[in-house]
C-alpha cells in the first residue's frame, strides 16, 4: 500500500500561495486587511483563495456535465469548497505544529515521477502554464502533499483498511455487472479493492479532520 492513496484531493485541498491576510495602510493611516472567508485558529482564508479554488472547482464540474450555474449546486459547491479550504487549513497547521519536513530529495523523487506521467518537460510546462502555476510553486505544491501525508500517517492507523474478497464481489455486483459491456469479475477485481481501501482510508481521513474541528476555533464570513 503507497502514501499516496492516503490522500484525497477532494478532502485537502491544496491552494498555492496560501491565504494569509495582507495588510497596508489607507486614508488616515488606519490599518485595512484584505478580505477574508474565514479564520482558522487565528489565520485568515483569504477571499482570493477562496475564489482562485472556486473557479478551479468549477472549470473541473463543467467538464463532468454538472450544471454549475444552477443556484442549489452552486450554493453546495461553494460550501464544499470552503470546508475543503478550512480542512486543509486545520492539516497544514497540525503539520506545522508537529515539525514534520520534506526532505529535498523526497520532492525531486516525486518530481519527476509527476514529470513522467505529464508526458515530458515540455507537457509539464504546458499544464503548469494553464493552471497558472511555475515549476517553483509545484514543488512547493508537492513538498506540501508530501508533508500532509506524513502528517496523516502518524494520526491514522491506515492498517485498519481493509477488504474481503465478498466486499469485492458484491461491489461489482452492485456497480460493475449492472453496466453495459461489464467487465469480467477476474478481470477488474484489483482494481475495485483498491477503491474500497481508498474509500476506507478517506473515512479515516475525513473522521480525524473532524476530529480536529472540533477542537479548533473556526470563523466564516460567508
Amino acid at each position: 500500500m503507497t502514501k499516496e492513496k492516503i490522500v484525497s484531493i477532494g478532502a485537502l485541498v491544496l491552494v498555492l500561495g496560501g491565504a494569509a491576510a495582507l495588510g497596508f495602510w489607507g486614508y488616515k493611516n488606519k490599518p485595512l486587511v484584505a478580505p477574508s472567508v474565514a479564520t482558522v485558529n487565528g489565520t485568515a482564508i483569504g477571499q482570493s483563495a477562496f475564489d482562485t479554488q472556486l473557479a478551479s472547482v468549477i472549470a473541473s464540474l463543467k467538464t463532468q456535465g454538472v450544471d454549475t450555474e444552477n443556484a442549489d449546486n452552486l450554493a453546495q459547491i461553494k460550501t464544499q469548497v470552503l470546508n475543503d479550504l478550512i480542512n486543509n487549513e486545520l492539516v497544514l497547521q497540525g503539520v506545522t505544529k508537529a515539525g514534520i519536513t520534506v526532505a529535498d530529495t523526497d520532492v525531486e523523487t516525486q518530481f519527476q515521477r509527476l514529470l513522467t506521467e505529464a508526458g515530458g518537460a515540455d507537457q509539464l510546462k504546458a499544464q503548469l502554464a494553464g493552471a497558472g502555476q511555475t515549476e517553483a510553486q509545484f514543488r512547493a505544491n508537492i513538498a506540501k502533499q508530501l508533508a500532509i501525508q506524513a502528517y496523516l500517517l502518524q494520526n491514522i492507523d491506515i492498517s485498519t483498511a481493509t477488504v474481503t474478497d465478498e466486499e469485492a464481489k458484491t461491489f461489482y455486483d452492485t456497480n460493475v455487472k449492472t453496466q453495459a459491456n461489464a467487465p469480467a469479475y477476474k478481470d477488474v477485481v484489483d482494481q475495485i479493492k483498491q477503491q474500497i481501501i481508498a474509500d476506507k482510508q478517506q473515512i479515516l481521513v475525513n473522521a480525524f479532520i473532524a476530529s480536529l474541528r472540533e477542537r479548533a476555533t473556526v470563523e466564516t464570513t460567508i
